[in-house]
């Protein structure tokens, strides 16, 4: 950022970014922090680092660099991103692993790119600099996770409704009892489920397989 001038020729220095760093780890957003502050020359301010989405909403950030994975009993990444998004935060997806579902996931719920750990100093700036701006930050990583989507099966709603209570592990009189309908006609929409899965060439028979592509595809999570 650089100082703008008034009519009277005063210059005045813009205010400076307000930045959260939400990594569970505290080596890493210790890190990264440190790294971002030790730039004299950008107008950068940490203004929370820590391990939950709650403290960084309650910091009042511009923008948020969210780890993908919080931990044992976090919230997704999905319902991260929209919880900062509520808090009038722009979110950068960061993490030491590329999880095209979970990254997938964040981009849907509205966060504007996605870097790895292993990126530059310099890269991390730029893209902090982008989604500041509102802007998506299109880095080769995301291009490639993008290009390399996996297709996933067109659910109707009550496919879907049945395809959650099955997964979260109702059995099929519990499934039918939850959404009104019989046995019988619960099983018929989780083979259906079955059948667009096998049609994309995703073998999903039983119970455990069934719940491992719905959850790739980040279909249990409730919107």
């Amino acid at each position: 950022m650089t100082s703008r001038m008034l009519t009277d020729g005063t210059a005045v220095t813009p205010a400076p970014l307000r930045v959260a760093v939400i990594d569970d780890h505290e080596l890493v957003r210790e890190g990264l922090a440190s790294l971002m502050n030790s730039q004299v020359n950008l107008l950068i301010d940490v203004v929370y680092c820590g391990g939950s989405v709650g403290g960084a909403e309650a910091a009042s950030p511009d923008v948020a660099i969210l780890d993908i994975d919080l931990g044992p009993g976090s919230t997704s990444v999905g319902q991260g991103v929209l919880a900062l998004q509520g808090a009038g935060c722009r979110v950068l997806i960061i993490s030491a692993f590329e999880d095209p579902t979970a990254v997938r996931s964040a981009l849907e719920m509205g966060a504007l790119g996605f870097v790895p750990k292993r990126v530059s100093l310099e890269a991390l700036l730029e893209a902090i600099a982008t989604v500041a701006r509102g802007e998506l930050y299109l880095s080769i990583d995301l291009a490639a996770i993008l290009a390399a989507a996996v297709e996933t099966p067109n659910l109707s709603p009550r496919e879907l409704d049945a395809l959650r209570l099955y997964a979260s592990g109702l059995k099929l009189s519990a499934v039918g009892h939850r959404m009104g309908i019989s046995p019988h006609t619960a099983k018929e929409y989780l083979d259906r489920v079955r059948v667009k899965y096998a049609n994309l060439g995703r073998d999903a028979r039983t119970r455990t397989e069934l719940y491992a592509e719905a959850n790739r595809d980040g279909l249990l999570e409730e919107p």
